[in-house]
């Protein structure tokens, strides 16, 4: 599709010009009234051209992207209209290198979740032609907000929650405007097989940090790609552009070291409960993992071409359970490094395991151990509870918080050395050392040791 698009002033408009197309349907039925839009016209130009015209009541800031044909639904273009006033941001680049402390010494630990797709754009489509991956994605992002409600220390953010489309490029800034420690991409693969199956993490390659270090120094000086972070923030504008690169490069450094760990512990974590299809984080070439300043990660939860990987994505209790195995991974990478100044590096410090649900008013030991895809038992036994009598204000222990003082582990059916490493927030490397283990092949009976700090 070839398009152009520009504005006028005096009044007001957005023009659309579409190479060798023809409007379908009449304009007039619209409804415009919650938009900036007073109507929208059309007409003929250049014989076999398309112009449509958006007659405006204010100025705005338009920006548009094409979307490719899916099943349902040919080529698109759309249009998206943002208010002037919050388009307009801070002309200097600036980079922060380190986090500070907010006033209060213990912030939370804040998690972007980006459901992928939305909107116009539903992403893969399973194999029955129903199933969308902007539906199970947003699905295993709202349990995943759940989770971390649920966790003190932890703020999570969404940067959709709602079937519409964000764009590329503004979900780390949305991340970034809400002060991100992480960012976490949820999405689904498609596959030309059906067979195709498992868990992909993805971190940011090299060679895309690259470019994308080279591109922000070289609009440092009218840039609108704000850097953000806590306390200390460098403005890079005024720099020499070989000094702003080398700040932008190490940053970047650490990111993709940090999202590597990160995207590490999750894996370790999502084993537990589904098939992993590279039991390493690859790295690739995706914009929105671009941020230097968080460390970011995309996580491909599963295939949709497959009849019966779709099927379980599409149900609410292995949204759940995945959802749940992600976050015990974000939260051991956190424990491992807490970041200065929030509660859960004060509670490490302390020797206090942030893995902890106070009780709240109609919660019950099982609605508990399901939102955080534990058993009851695991519950009772951490806690020393007799029966299932628990109170409002309680504080439970929960599995996966943090190391816990547990010195041997007796295999039961069905358990594997990845669940294992979870339930007890141990590396797989760290229990496989301290087991003398060359696989992760385990036996019933077998009694593991645990590593405890």
């Amino acid at each position: 599709m070839s398009y152009n698009l520009f504005t006028l002033e005096d009044p007001y408009r957005v023009v659309i010009d579409i190479e060798n197309s023809e409007l379908g349907d009449e304009l007039s039925g619209l409804d415009f009234s919650a938009s900036p839009i007073e109507r929208m016209r059309s007409g003929v130009r250049n014989g076999d051209d398309l112009r449509i015209v958006l007659d405006l009541n204010t100025e705005t800031n338009p920006t548009s992207f094409t979307l490719a044909p899916n099943s349902e639904l040919g080529n698109r273009l759309v249009v998206d209209l943002y208010n002037l006033d919050s388009a307009v941001k801070d002309s200097a680049s600036i980079i922060n290198p380190i986090r500070s402390v907010q006033s209060d010494e213990r912030r939370n630990i804040v998690v972007a979740i980006s459901a992928g797709h939305g909107g116009e754009d539903p992403g893969s489509i399973g194999y029955d032609g129903w199933i969308k991956e902007k539906n199970v994605t947003l699905a295993i992002s709202r349990y995943l907000r759940d989770y971390f409600n649920s966790i003190p220390g932890y703020t999570p953010v969404m940067i959709r929650d709602g079937d519409y489309y964000v764009e590329l490029q503004k979900r780390p800034q949305i991340a970034r405007d809400g002060r991100a420690d992480l960012f976490v991409a949820i999405h689904a693969d498609w596959y030309r097989s059906s067979s195709a199956n498992g868990v992909t993490i993805y971190a940011l390659s090299g060679d895309r940090a690259d470019r994308e270090n080279a591109r922000r120094v070289a609009e440092k000086e009218n840039s609108s790609d704000l850097l953000g972070g806590v306390g200390g923030d460098l403005a890079i504008g005024g720099l020499d552009d070989d000094v702003a690169l080398t700040l932008v490069s190490l940053q970047m450094a650490w990111s993709m070291e940090q999202s590597l760990i990160a995207g590490t512990r999750v894996l370790e974590s999502m084993g537990s409960v589904s098939r992993l299809r590279r039991d390493k984080v690859q790295q690739a070439s995706l914009q929105v993992l671009n941020s230097p300043d968080i460390p970011s990660i995309l996580i491909e939860t599963g295939y949709l071409t497959n009849p019966n990987e779709a099927q379980r994505l599409n149900s609410s209790g292995f949204q759940r359970n995945m959802a749940n195995s992600i976050g015990r991974g974000v939260m051991q990478f956190f424990y491992d490094s807490p970041p200065e100044g929030t509660l859960i590096a004060w509670q490490k410090e302390n020797g206090i395991t942030p893995g902890s649900y106070t009780v709240k008013s109609g919660d019950s030991l099982s609605i508990i151990a399901q939102r955080f895809g534990v058993t009851v038992n695991e519950l009772k036994s951490l806690n020393n509870l007799s029966s299932n009598t628990i109170r409002i204000g309680q504080v439970l222990t929960l599995p996966g918080g943090g190391p816990l003082q547990v010195s041997e582990h007796t295999i039961q059916r069905g358990e594997t050395l990845s669940e294992i490493a979870v339930r007890y927030s141990v590396s797989l490397a760290g229990l496989r050392a301290a087991n003398n283990l060359s696989s992760d092949r385990i036996l019933v009976g077998q009694v593991l040791k645990i590593p405890t700090i």
